[in-house]
């Protein structure tokens, strides 16, 4: 069995997150809820969680492909530094995200999603995970995929040097 990589679970957790705080916050402004100030809390973290966790980190063996429109958001977690870059600091971030969201009921389920999500980013930290950016080589991506050729000859094939002359060629 392959060794697990939190860091991955807690990046796809925190992005799920965010949709539903966002959601649960559109729904406590729009419905007027009592303390609906919480559901504007919850809008405002849903995306700068968004900003945050949208850039994937690359995995330990170098296999990762970036999502689409990566790059400039890449930069910007790599200018955070330590902040954004270690996952002891985004455990208790998500940790203290969860609080104001527990106040309605609009962004309570965003809430325990939020907890859910900084205890995954704990036992990555704890097994010293990091984010790192992924590194695709660019000369790769403009190079685009080796073309094969198809083969001329139907089935049964014969090796290259005793092929049979055909003038069909």
């Amino acid at each position: 069995m392959g060794k697990i990589e939190w860091a991955m679970w807690a990046n796809e957790q925190a992005l799920a997150t965010s949709a539903v705080v966002i959601l649960g916050g559109v729904i406590a402004v729009a419905g007027q809820f009592k303390n609906w100030q919480f559901g504007v809390y919850g809008i405002v973290v849903g995306v700068l969680v968004l900003i945050l966790e949208y850039p994937r980190g690359a995995r330990k063996n170098g296999k990762c492909l970036e999502r689409k429109f990566q790059r400039p958001l890449t930069k910007f977690v790599q200018c955070g530094g330590l902040l954004t870059r270690n996952y002891f600091v985004r455990f208790v971030l998500y940790l203290i995200f969860t609080v104001p969201c527990c106040f309605i009921l609009p962004t309570l389920l965003g809430g325990m999603c939020f907890f859910i999500t900084s205890a995954i980013y704990f036992t990555a930290a704890i097994k010293g995970e990091e984010w790192k950016p992924v590194l695709e080589d660019i000369t790769k991506r403009k190079q685009g995929p080796t073309v094969i050729e198809p083969p001329r000859h139907p089935p049964p094939r014969h090796p290259p040097q005793q092929q049979p002359n055909d003038s069909r060629v």
